[in-house]
């Protein structure tokens, strides 16, 4: 027998509220919370403040979705799990692998590791600006859908 279904898309969905309506986006203040959030025992550890708000830049997946929605209303944002990898890699693969080759480089050009290390996170610095440089070209690849709440169907 053969599956002739389309196969189904991995999303990566937050919910969040709408704080703000722009041109072409809309901004949406998504609470992240953590593992701990449903422990119980979660006030006898120190790291207590593992919620936090954050907000990010969406578009519409309808434009019409615009004019109906207000700053409060709650919305569904995905991203699509592609974008969410490149996200990812951005984030925390490339600089994991500029900074151990940085580290070995100098460790084996100097022979000081201390040396090694402080190279390793000082080349990190402009590895970041450039990335918050290249945030409009970044948007433009990797970027949040919200769709109003109300419309999404299980």
């Amino acid at each position: 027998m053969q599956n002739n279904a389309a196969p189904q898309e991995c999303h990566v969905t937050h919910q969040g509220v709408v704080e703000s309506i722009g041109d072409t986006y809309i901004s949406v203040r998504v609470l992240q919370h953590t593992a701990c959030d449903t422990c119980r025992a979660k006030l006898l550890c120190t790291g207590t403040a593992d919620a936090r708000d954050s907000v990010v830049e969406a578009f519409l997946e309808n434009a019409e979705d615009k004019y109906r929605l207000r700053a409060g209303s709650p919305v569904m944002l995905q991203l699509e799990q592609s974008m969410a990898w490149i996200s990812v890699a951005l984030a925390f693969g490339v600089p994991l692998l500029i900074l151990l080759a940085t580290f070995f480089g100098t460790l084996h050009a100097v022979g000081s590791e201390l040396v090694g290390g402080l190279a390793a996170l000082a080349v990190l610095l402009p590895y970041y600006v450039i990335l918050g440089l290249n945030r409009h070209r970044l948007s433009q690849r990797v970027y949040f859908t919200a769709t109003p709440v109300e419309h999404i169907s299980v």
